[in-house]
């Protein structure tokens, strides 16, 4: 055998031996992140959301969905675009078009206890903002990370709030809607 055809048989064992050889096994499976586990362990998470804490019981009674976001508050994710469009993407809420990207929008509304939320969205996670008890739910549509919020805000009620941002992680999208979900909140009185 010649001296190349032994380099030419060595070498890649050598090559692949290095390469492999520094390679070391993470012990454990990964973690994803709030609302991707594709094969849940055991059984879903919303049934760890049995009870929803209410810091301050508001009264969305008399409030206008489309009034729960106003153009100060859009700002904050680009700004709108148009006229809102009440009883959009359902009854009882109001969305917005924003000025960030195409089909970029803000909404917000009123939707049904907690507990029908949680249900709903069993891939979500309990978060709180302002002591209220909030299901946040985040999926990616295509091009767009849209995570929704459901507050809680009486027994029967929550707070309805949503973003969907073309080109953005679940991380960037969840912080930019907890703002506008405080601010909405702000909206709200005491009941």
């Amino acid at each position: 055998m010649t001296i190349v055809r032994r380099c030419v048989l060595v070498l890649p064992v050598l090559f692949l031996s290095a390469v492999t050889g520094c390679a070391a096994q993470v012990p454990g499976e990964p973690i994803p992140a709030a609302g991707f586990h594709d094969n849940y362990p055991g059984q879903p998470r919303s049934s760890i959301a049995t009870h929803a804490n209410i810091a301050t019981p508001r009264n969305p009674d008399g409030i206008a969905p489309c009034a729960l976001l106003t153009p100060a508050d859009l700002a904050v994710v680009g700004g709108a675009v148009g006229s809102p469009h009440p009883d959009n993407p359902i009854a009882g809420a109001c969305a917005q078009l924003l000025a960030s990207g195409p089909e970029n929008t803000a909404a917000a509304g009123f939707y049904d206890p907690y507990e029908i939320a949680v249900s709903r969205q069993p891939r979500g996670v309990p978060v709180d903002v302002e002591g209220h008890s909030v299901w946040l739910y985040c999926e990616l549509v295509n091009t767009h990370q849209t995570c929704t919020a459901a507050t809680a805000i009486r027994s029967d009620r929550t707070l309805l709030t949503m973003l969907s941002m073309q080109g953005a992680s679940a991380a960037d999208t969840s912080d930019q809607l907890f703002q506008l979900t405080t601010a909405a909140l702000h909206k709200l009185p005491p009941a």
